[in-house]
């Protein structure tokens, strides 16, 4: 029994010096390992920088676009104030009188086509109403009100012709013919009213599309 203490006590002993020596040997390797650098220390990666020429040449190439794009126009005539303008491509003839400050009281609408795109050094000229104009054939209105009206002879027109006036229909073609024939010829507009179906605002369309004689 007592030979059995002292081999237990041996043990004991033994298995606490191993793990000393363990402990020992830990604590060397934790010594003796290298530190790990600091992140901070670490070199950072150079990114290459973008060239400043090229977004130098981009921005000279849009200079030269946007050049490229600007009108100068000469508006003249009856507008609100008359000078040169900057403006640009695609814009039409409207604009320019925008730019311009509109027409004036006495502007002549109908001596320009506002629908028509300009083009550099172009001249808008506003006629004042009354002034002879003279719009160049391709740039001129399409609008059949804007052409020249055909005068009409009210006494020798047959019932065809006088259809082609404002408001007349077959039996008010008719009516005019028998009128001629009962009363004799028109002198004037206002005989016309006499005719059945033919009012004032009839006459005041006719006034610049119909003659006497």
């Amino acid at each position: 029994m007592e030979k059995y203490k002292r081999n237990m006590s041996w043990f004991i002993g033994g298995g606490i010096f191993l793990i000393l020596v363990i402990i020992v040997s830990l604590m060397n390797y934790f010594q003796s390992e290298p530190n790990m650098p600091n992140t901070s220390q670490i070199p950072k990666q150079i990114e290459p920088e973008t060239p400043i020429s090229t977004d130098k040449s981009k921005r000279n190439s849009k200079g030269i676009n946007e050049a490229k794009d600007e009108i100068m126009v000469d508006v003249q005539g009856s507008v609100t104030r008359p000078g040169v303008y900057e403006l640009k491509e695609g814009d039409r003839v409207l604009h320019a009188i925008q730019m311009a400050g509109g027409f004036t009281d006495g502007a002549e609408v109908r001596s320009v086509n506002q629908a028509l795109k300009i083009s550099d050094e172009m001249i808008v000229y506003v006629a004042e109403k009354g002034e002879k104009f003279e719009l160049d054939p391709a740039t001129a209105s399409s609008d059949p009100a804007d052409e020249k009206t055909t005068v009409i002879n009210i006494n020798s027109a047959d019932e065809t012709v006088l259809q082609t006036l404002n408001g007349v229909g077959p039996a008010k073609a008719q009516s005019i013919i028998s009128y001629r024939e009962e009363n004799g010829p028109f002198t004037s507009l206002e005989q016309l009213l006499e005719v059945r179906g033919i009012g004032e605002k009839t006459i005041e369309q006719w006034k610049d599309q119909i003659s006497f004689e």
